[in-house]
């Protein structure tokens, strides 16, 4: 069955040592996205998107409860040290190699980012373009950016990546919860 990963970000400069950045992608079926689109929704705090610095300590225990019965996998590549003035970089370096392990390991045909700005977005499609010429991404494998207000899967993916930037900073309760079902790649950047 071909799987799709919806994908997200986080860094860690304040009380980090070193600072770090985290790409994340949740993994999974197209046909059980769905439900959990439905079970994510009830979570939300407002009408924005579920956002993991915006929840307090009740509502995190929540929705990790809630992610921690999901028919999913989660690849968070950490890159660090990262130098805050050069995070774009950071993300280049975590999406090439966040790229390579859903498509090697995972089999991976269909990918969404966060969306971010114009601009930035279209980094990020320099960024993929650059990899599919180097042979770093098979050419089938269809990437796009999607909107975090309609899209409750990217949600999945800044729980996790929040999670873990929690444990990097010294809290690892929120991580520990979901760590069964997350892979971690450590790179150097």
């Amino acid at each position: 069955m071909p799987l799709h990963a919806w994908i997200d970000e986080s860094a860690r400069v304040a009380n980090a040592d070193p600072p770090a950045y985290f790409l994340g992608g949740v993994i999974a079926a197209p046909d059980v996205s769905e439900a959990h689109r439905d079970a994510l929704r009830p979570l939300q705090n407002t009408r924005r998107k579920l956002h993991w610095r915006d929840i307090d300590g009740p509502h995190r225990r929540r929705v990790i409860s809630v992610i921690r019965c999901f028919d999913v996998r989660h690849v968070v590549v950490v890159g660090t040290p990262m130098d805050p003035k050069r995070q774009e970089r950071a993300r280049a370096l975590c999406l090439e190699r966040l790229a390579w392990e859903l498509c090697e390991h995972h089999r991976v045909i269909h990918t969404t980012l966060e969306a971010r700005t114009p601009s930035l977005m279209l980094r990020d499609r320099r960024t993929v373009d650059a990899l599919r010429g180097r042979g770093g991404l098979p050419r089938g494998m269809r990437v796009d950016h999607g909107n975090p207000l309609d899209e409750p899967m990217l949600w999945i993916a800044d729980q996790v990546v929040g999670a873990a930037g929690d444990a990097h900073t010294g809290d690892d309760r929120w991580f520990r919860a979901l760590a069964d079902s997350v892979e971690i790649v450590r790179i150097e950047l």
